[in-house]
């Protein structure tokens, strides 16, 4: 598929770009991002050159994962990520520590989801290591109903695979789980 641009109300999601680099390679060596993101640890300037310039295009060329970068504007910085693995019908994402807690991921997943759910897709999926509310509350936020505990996919070598899981049906958008019915989420 050749990559489009989506539009939130605030911000534009399209693809990483070389100028986008410096903001992945920054935003990825947050040890709270690492903690949950299963990126390479230490993270060096060249996995984000591979991840920016090699394995988003090829990955959208070869209809394996869309991602998209979250922006202020078409030409401001990157300042996160949105994504969605079409095989596995899994959403991830993940935010520069200066931007959360401002509601940009809960409006960037959305417009994600409106897209996916233009594609003949009739569920999606999110799963998270457990002990990650921040991409919890988005989740729910987003209308996804909470599925439990168990194994994830998403998890570096020799890391404890337990996590959360939780699924959006096409039936259920528009409505929101509400946070009592999110068991890692009372207290949060």
């Amino acid at each position: 598929m050749q990559p489009v641009t989506l539009t939130t109300e605030r911000f534009v999601l399209s693809t990483p770009r070389a100028s986008d680099v410096d903001a992945v390679f920054a935003a990825c060596t947050d040890p709270e991002l690492q903690r949950f993101v299963p990126v390479p640890v230490p993270y060096e300037r060249e996995h984000a050159e591979g991840f920016v310039l090699g394995m988003v295009p090829a990955w959208w060329r070869d209809d394996v994962e869309y991602v998209f970068g979250i922006r202020e504007t078409a030409d401001a910085p990157l300042i996160g990520v949105v994504s969605w693995q079409r095989a596995a019908g899994f959403v991830g994402y993940w935010l520069d520590a200066a931007h959360r807690g401002r509601g940009v991921m809960t409006e960037a997943l959305r417009a994600l989801v409106d897209w996916v759910f233009r594609h003949d897709v009739d569920e999606l999926r999110w799963e998270a290591s457990a002990g990650n509310v921040g991409s919890a509350v988005v989740a729910q936020r987003v209308g996804f109903r909470w599925g439990g505990v168990a194994p994830i996919s998403a998890v570096r070598p020799g890391e404890e695979p337990t996590g959360w899981h939780a699924v959006l049906r096409r039936a259920d958008l528009g409505t929101v789980q509400p946070r009592e019915a999110w068991p890692v989420l009372s207290g949060a």
